[in-house]
């Protein structure tokens, strides 16, 4: 994903999908954390000073104004991981707060 540093740039508001198996014989994950975390392995040394899309490294950005661009129609990023365990699937959504939910987050254009 290119480093965008202003609006419009290649990368700014850039979808990523991820695919990844989780080892056989875990075993039960009930109360553990899942942590994701994204990296430059072009730019390994690159520090990000800031949480935001125009700091020139990954985010996550929860939602921004509809008419910028790549937002989608409702100002709303739909940030979520599909979890698939047997011939069961479910689908969380990620919070802002580091919890999963039913739902995504609300419009909050902060």
């Amino acid at each position: 994903m290119p480093a965008a540093s202003s609006f419009g740039d290649p990368g700014f508001h850039a979808i990523l999908f991820a695919k990844h198996d989780l080892p056989a014989g875990l075993g039960s994950v009930a109360g553990k954390r899942l942590v994701l975390k994204l990296w430059d392995a072009g730019r390994p040394e690159r520090n990000c000073g800031s949480e935001h899309p125009l700091s020139g490294c990954a985010t996550v950005d929860w939602s921004d104004a509809p008419g910028r661009p790549n937002v989608p129609s409702g100002g709303v990023f739909e940030n979520s991981i599909t979890l698939q365990i047997g011939a069961s699937e479910r689908r969380y959504y990620l919070s802002e707060t580091g919890e999963f939910q039913d739902t995504p987050e609300a419009f909050d254009p902060g």
